[in-house]
C-alpha cells in the first residue's frame, strides 16, 4: 500500500508553471502525470472547490457555497478523511485557514496543525517545515499540506506581479524541503505525491480564464504523461482512495483515474478494493 502526500497550492494557475522556476514541480511532472486543465465546481471560491475535491460531490450537493468558515457541510457528504479514519489510517493535515476544518470531520485527524495566516501573511515556509519533520518522524498514511501563500500574495499584489511569482516559487521550494526530508529516511518511495492547484482569487482578478494544474507522481504511477483532456475535480478523491487501497464511498460522484496507474498496480489495487468491500459487508451486513 502506498502512502499519500497531498499538496494544495491555493492561487496556482497552470500558466504560472510555464514562467516560474519550480524544479520540484517540474520533477514531479517528469516522473509522473501532469494535467493542466482541472475543471472546478464553483468558480473563484476556494472552500467550495476544496470540499468538492475531498467529498467527490458537486457544490450543490455538499452544501458549501461560500468561503465562510461557518458554512455547514451536508450530512450526506462523506469526506475522504472520514473514510480513511474509519479504515484506521493515520492522517495528518497542515494548513493556514481555519475555514478548512469542514474538510476534517471531528476525530478524523491524528495530527492537525493550523498556523492561521488570516489571509494576510504567507506562512507556507513554516507549515512546510513542520510537515517535513512530521513526515520524517511519523510517516502518516495520508498527509495534507495546504499552501496559501500564492493566493495571499496574488490578492494583495496582483496575479501577474513579481511577489506572486516568488510566492509560487517558494511553494515549489517547500515541496523540495519535504522531499529531502523523506529521502533522508529512505521514505521517498513509500509516498505518492499529488499536487493540486486552486485558482482562488486569481479566477476573478486575471483577464484570461484561470485553469488549475494537477501533478501526480509515485510508486505505481505512469511516468512522463501529459494529460491533455480536462480533468474533473470530483475524480481526484476516488483516485486518492485507490492509491491508499481504500474502496471509494458509494455516494461519491467521481471515478478512479485508473488509466494513470501501471496495469499491474491497477490489478493489485482492484483486488485490495474487493477485499476491503467484502470486509465492510461482513462488519456491517445491513449496509450491503
Amino acid at each position: 500500500m502506498s502512502k499519500l502526500l497531498v499538496v494544495i497550492i491555493d492561487g496556482l494557475c497552470t500558466e504560472t508553471l510555464a514562467c516560474a522556476h519550480v524544479p520540484s514541480l517540474d520533477g514531479l511532472a517528469r516522473r509522473g502525470i501532469q494535467g493542466g486543465h482541472l475543471q472546478t465546481q464553483h468558480a473563484a471560491l476556494t472552500l467550495p472547490n476544496l470540499i468538492s475535491l475531498f467529498t467527490s460531490l458537486p457544490s450543490e450537493e455538499h452544501g458549501v457555497l461560500s468561503n465562510s468558515g461557518s458554512a455547514i457541510l451536508s450530512p450526506l457528504a462523506t469526506p475522504l478523511f472520514s473514510l480513511l479514519r474509519y479504515r484506521q489510517q493515520n492522517i495528518a493535515a497542515f494548513y493556514s485557514s481555519d475555514r478548512l476544518r469542514n474538510i476534517f470531520p471531528m476525530g478524523s485527524l491524528q495530527t492537525g496543525v493550523l498556523i492561521n495566516s488570516q489571509s494576510i501573511r504567507n506562512v507556507d515556509q513554516e507549515l512546510s517545515q513542520q510537515t517535513a519533520r512530521h513526515l520524517q518522524r511519523e510517516k502518516p498514511d495520508c498527509c495534507l499540506l495546504y499552501l496559501e501563500g500564492p493566493n495571499v500574495t496574488g490578492t494583495h499584489f496582483g496575479f501577474s506581479s513579481e511577489p506572486y511569482l516568488e510566492a509560487v516559487e517558494q511553494a515549489g521550494r517547500s515541496i523540495s524541503v519535504i522531499m529531502e526530508h523523506l529521502a533522508f529516511v529512505g521514505a521517498e518511495q513509500e509516498y505518492c505525491t499529488l499536487v493540486v492547484g486552486c485558482c482562488g482569487a486569481a479566477a476573478t482578478q486575471t483577464e484570461n480564464a484561470c485553469i488549475s494544474p494537477v501533478l501526480l507522481s509515485g510508486p505505481g504511477i505512469l511516468q512522463g504523461i501529459v494529460e491533455e483532456q480536462p480533468l474533473s475535480l470530483l475524480d481526484l478523491t476516488p483516485t486518492m482512495a485507490s492509491l491508499l487501497n481504500v474502496a471509494p464511498h458509494p455516494d461519491w460522484r467521481g471515478r478512479t483515474l485508473s488509466e494513470w496507474f501501471y496495469p499491474k498496480t491497477v490489478e493489485m489495487r482492484s483486488l485490495s478494493t474487493r477485499v476491503a468491500q467484502s470486509a465492510h459487508k461482513q462488519e456491517h451486513p445491513l449496509a450491503a
